[in-house]
C-alpha cells in the first residue's frame, strides 16, 4: 500500500526510467502544494491532541452518581432490606391458636349439655414459645444474608463503573481515529492527484494508484470499526444512566490502583459474607437443641344438670419440646452445617488467589499497552523529523513529494495505534479497578 511503502517504489513515481534522475517537481504548484502540507499537517496534529482535552471531571462524576440509581443495584437494596425485614420478623412469636368446641356430649344429643357432669363449651387460648436463642440465630442468619446483598452491590457499583468509564474512553478513542481517518483520506487524495498528474505527464505509476486505493479502502474499514465502538459506547452508557443530556464527558485516562491486601477485593468480601451467613447457620443448628415452650389456656362453661351444679371450668397447660430424637434429627442437620462452613471459608481463600491472579494479569496487560504507547509515541517523533527532512528535500528540489505524504500517512497509523493501545491500558486499569472494593 502507498502509505507503507518502501522508499525505492516511491521514488520510482518520480524518477526517469532510463537515467534514474530525480525529476524536479516544477509541474505541481509549489504554493499550493505547500499550503496543502501545512493544512494536512496541521488536521493530523488536531486529531492527535484530542486526547490532551481537559478531563470533565464534574460530569463524569455525576454520571457516577447517576449510576447509583441503576436497576440492578436497586434489586441489590431491595434484598438487604428483605433480609432485615426477615430478621426483625424472626424475633417475634407464631401466631396464638384460639380454638372453640364442645367436650363430652352425649352422641344422641351433641348439644345437651345438662345430662352429664362433664358437658361443656370450650375456648382455648395457645402459644407457642420457641427458644429466644433459636430466635436470635435465625434473626442473625437473615442480618448475614443483607450483608451478602450489601456487599454484592458494591461489587456490581464498582464493575459497572468501570464499564462506563471504558465506554467514556471508548468514545475518546473513536472521535480520535475518525479525526486521524478523516486528515489521512484528506492526504491520500491529494497524493492520489499528484500521482494522477504524473500519469498525465507520461509516467507509469498505475502500481501506486492502486495502492493508494487499497490504502483508502483500509482507511474506510477502520473508520467503520471506530464509528461501530462509537455506537456500542454510546449503547453502553444509556444502558448503564439512561439518555444523555448533551455530548458525553471525555475522560483523559484511568488511573491504575495498587493491588490491595486480601480483604480489599470485592469477591474476598463477597466470600466472607457468604462464611458469615454459614457460620449464622451453624448457630441455627446448634439452637435447634433449645427446649421449646408452649402454653394453652381453655376455658369451659358447664350448665347445672338435675344431679350436679354447672360450675365453669378453667384448665391451663404448660410444655416443652425435648430433643429425644436428635441423633436423627438436628445432629445430622449440625454437622451438614458446620460442612457448609468450612467450604465457606475456603472458597475466601479461592477467592483471593483468583481476585490477585486476574489484578496481576490485568496489570500486566496494562503495564505491556503503557510500554507500546510509549514506545509508538517515540516512533511519532521519529516520523516527524523524517517527514521534516523529506520536506527539506522537496522543498530544495532535490526529491519529490512523496516521501512527505508516505510519513505523514505512517505518522496517522502510529498515532491510531497509540491511541488504541492507550485503550487497552484504560481497561486494563478499570478491570484493576472493579476488583478492588471502594468506598460506594
Amino acid at each position: 500500500m502507498c502509505g507503507r511503502l518502501n522508499g525505492q517504489s516511491l521514488t520510482k513515481c518520480y524518477r526517469g526510467e532510463s537515467e534514474g534522475s530525480v525529476i524536479e517537481p516544477r509541474s505541481l504548484d509549489y504554493a499550493q502544494l505547500t499550503g496543502f502540507m501545512i493544512m494536512s499537517f496541521a488536521a493530523i496534529l488536531l486529531a492527535a491532541n484530542l486526547s490532551f482535552v481537559s478531563p470533565e471531571t464534574g460530569a463524569v462524576e455525576a454520571l457516577l452518581d447517576d449510576l447509583r440509581e441503576h436497576p440492578a443495584l436497586s434489586a441489590y437494596e431491595s434484598d438487604a432490606s428483605a433480609a432485615h425485614n426477615n430478621a426483625a420478623g424472626q424475633m417475634g412469636l407464631p401466631n396464638p391458636r384460639v380454638s372453640v368446641g364442645v367436650n363430652n356430649v352425649p352422641v344422641t344429643d351433641p348439644l345437651q349439655f345438662d345430662e352429664f357432669l362433664p358437658s361443656n363449651r370450650s375456648v382455648t387460648f395457645s402459644q407457642e414459645i420457641p427458644s429466644r436463642g433459636l430466635r436470635g440465630a435465625r434473626s442473625d442468619r437473615e442480618r448475614a444474608g443483607a450483608e451478602i446483598a450489601h456487599a454484592r452491590r458494591t461489587a456490581h457499583y464498582d464493575l459497572l463503573a468501570s464499564e462506563l468509564l471504558v465506554s467514556l474512553a471508548e468514545l475518546r478513542t473513536a472521535d480520535e481515529i475518525i479525526a486521524l481517518i478523516a486528515a489521512q483520506l484528506e492526504i491520500l487524495d491529494e497524493l492520489e492527484a499528484t500521482l494522477e498528474g504524473e500519469v498525465d505527464a507520461g509516467r507509469p505509476v498505475f502500481a501506486d494508484l492502486s495502492d493508494v486505493d487499497a490504502d483508502r479502502a483500509e482507511a474506510d474499514e477502520r473508520l467503520a470499526e471506530a464509528e461501530s465502538m462509537r455506537a456500542q459506547a454510546m449503547s453502553r452508557i444509556h444502558r448503564l444512566v439512561g439518555p444523555l443530556e448533551g455530548t458525553a464527558p471525555m475522560i483523559e485516562a484511568i488511573e491504575p490502583p495498587s493491588e490491595p491486601a486480601q480483604a480489599g477485593f470485592h469477591s474476598v468480601r463477597v466470600a466472607q459474607a457468604l462464611a458469615r451467613a454459614a457460620d449464622a447457620g451453624v448457630a441455627v443448628r446448634e439452637r435447634d437443641y433449645d427446649i421449646s415452650y408452649g402454653v394453652s389456656v381453655s376455658y369451659l362453661q358447664r350448665e347445672d344438670g338435675a344431679n350436679f351444679a354447672g360450675d365453669d371450668w378453667v384448665s391451663v397447660q404448660l410444655g416443652l419440646s425435648i430433643p429425644l430424637w436428635s441423633r436423627w434429627n438436628q445432629t445430622p442437620r449440625l454437622e451438614a452445617a458446620r460442612d457448609g462452613a468450612s467450604a465457606a471459608r475456603l472458597r475466601i481463600a479461592d477467592a483471593s488467589r483468583t481476585a490477585g491472579d486476574a489484578f496481576r494479569a490485568a496489570a500486566a496487560e496494562h503495564a505491556a499497552a503503557v510500554r507500546a504507547a510509549s514506545s509508538l509515541e517515540r516512533r511519532d517523533r521519529a516520523l516527524d523529523g523524517v517527514a521534516a527532512a523529506a520536506q527539506r528535500q522537496y522543498e530544495s528540489a532535490a526529491g519529490p513529494i512523496s516521501p512527505v505524504l508516505d510519513a505523514r500517512i505512517n505518522q496517522i497509523d502510529v498515532r491510531i495505534s497509540r491511541h488504541l493501545q492507550r485503550l487497552a491500558a484504560d481497561r486494563a486499569a478499570a478491570r484493576m479497578s472493579s476488583l478492588i472494593a471502594g468506598t460506594e
